[in-house]
């Protein structure tokens, strides 16, 4: 796969010199301050004005690379401050109430379900990306004091989280399973598509499509997907809320490779913590858990497709085209060396000739789209675990180029929120958290 700086003749060089790691450094941190909302960051002003679950993952590594630690583990300490009692973490946690997203906590109605006198918040979770983030602040803060006594503080609420997920998301093959494609990370992604037709959709009269004030429409999920998106959540809140119990409740249940990636990893991350803690009794039932979701990931391998692929529980079919989701498998640990032999080949198809590594649909697909959120584009965040699965995987020389073609899009065009895989120009949200700090953790460590 050719390095993106060999592609675009306009791209900076990014080799390591001093000066440009000094200037990426600034501007990311930059990013970061502008961002900062006191004890936590979100992930975009304007766009995203609130604290996001998997985002406050990345978020927390990016300020420890920039030698904030206390606000580091404030983002972890501030999500989980809003845990549900029965272990439950919201996507989204409303601070502070603005005007620049919808839907808001009226739309949710989940106050008085939540954490006793927290915030409002919403009623579905995400990926737990913060429990690998709190491990790796762990491994890698200087003060070991303070890195024992933080994450020992949050050692019960980030395993009630992931046992939460082993006991209320299990599907048929054991992965976890979505209730909402927001539960997912990535919206509307072409895996969703035909379950996602089959929920209703809502005449909520006033639904406002905030998005596309700061961002153009047509980088930006359908209002028809919205439609069906606030559907399902009418359907949820219907429902009462029942965390436990949603899985049968909600009109979108689909066993997700990419969440049930990082469940896997989040789990065997704390197991491999918990002897540093004194926490031995919980490593043996956390290595279950990601084992058994390792397993679920193996067990939604398409034979005929040479993929990862999501399972619709209600149709009881795979569905999707090839997508980064399945790339995931890789962060997990779940592929091994033949699967994982498969994901680099395509991988290479993928990102040959004059596209960007690494497109979040297979362009080949017919509902590829290179603009669209989560239809083609580049993230950083999905090349970071992609990247990092690859070197676990011992595929190093793969790693280091997603690597180096992910600095050379956030050197060229900002802290964008995705890239177009052609040209590798930046677009959706500006002075996006979660890449200005995966440059400071990943691109620049």
């Amino acid at each position: 796969m050719p390095h993106a700086d060999e592609r675009v003749a306009d791209e900076p060089e990014v080799d390591g010199r001093g000066a440009d790691d000094a200037a990426l450094r600034a501007a990311a941190v930059a990013v970061l301050t502008a961002n900062r909302r006191g004890a936590s960051t979100v992930p975009a002003p304007g766009l995203y004005p609130y604290q996001w679950c998997w985002d406050t993952g990345p978020i927390s590594l990016g300020w420890a690379a920039a030698g904030d630690w206390e606000q580091a583990w404030s983002e972890l300490r501030t999500l989980l401050s809003a845990q549900w009692p029965n272990g439950f973490v919201p996507h989204i946690v409303f601070w502070e109430l603005s005007d620049d997203y919808f839907p808001g906590p009226d739309v949710w109605g989940t106050v008085g379900l939540g954490a006793p006198g927290g915030p409002p918040t919403t009623g579905i979770t995400q990926p737990p990306l913060p429990v690998s983030a709190a491990a790796a602040l762990f491994a890698a803060d200087p003060d070991r004091a303070r890195a024992a006594r933080e994450l020992d503080g949050l050692w019960p609420h980030l395993v009630a989280w992931v046992t939460w997920l082993g006991r209320a998301r299990r599907g048929p093959h054991g992965a976890v399973v979505a209730v909402h494609p927001w539960e997912t990370g990535m919206d509307n992604s072409p895996a969703w598509d035909d379950p996602l037709r089959s929920t209703p959709e809502s005449t909520h009269t006033h639904l406002e499509r905030r998005d596309v004030r700061t961002v153009a429409a047509d980088e930006r999920p359908t209002t028809v997907e919205y439609r069906h998106y606030l559907g399902i959540v009418a359907a949820l809140r219907d429902a009462g809320w029942d965390t436990e119990q949603q899985v049968e409740a909600s009109p979108f249940a689909v066993e997700d490779v990419g969440f049930t990636a990082i469940a896997a990893r989040a789990a065997a991350d704390l197991a491999a913590a918990a002897s540093d803690l004194g926490h031995d009794a919980d490593a043996a039932q956390l290595s279950t858990l990601a084992a058994s979701w390792r397993d679920g990931i193996e067990a939604l391998w398409d034979v005929d497709r040479a993929w990862y692929r999501a399972y619709d529980v209600r149709a009881a079919t795979f569905v999707g085209p090839a997508t980064a989701g399945g790339l995931l498998a890789l962060w997990a640990g779940a592929a091994d060396a033949a699967r994982a032999a498969q994901l680099v080949a395509r991988i290479e198809a993928w990102s040959s000739g004059t596209l960007r590594a690494v497109p979040t649909t297979d362009p080949d697909a017919a509902e590829f789209d290179p603009i669209r959120y989560w239809r083609g584009p580049v993230w950083v965040l999905v090349n970071y675990l992609v990247a990092e699965g690859l070197r676990g995987s011992a595929h190093d020389d793969l790693a280091a180029q997603v690597r180096s073609g992910t600095r050379a899009l956030v050197a060229r065009d900002g802290f964008c929120e995705y890239f177009d895989p052609r040209d590798g120009h930046g677009i959706g949200g500006e002075g996006f958290s979660w890449s200005a700090a995966l440059t400071l953790w990943w691109l620049l460590s």
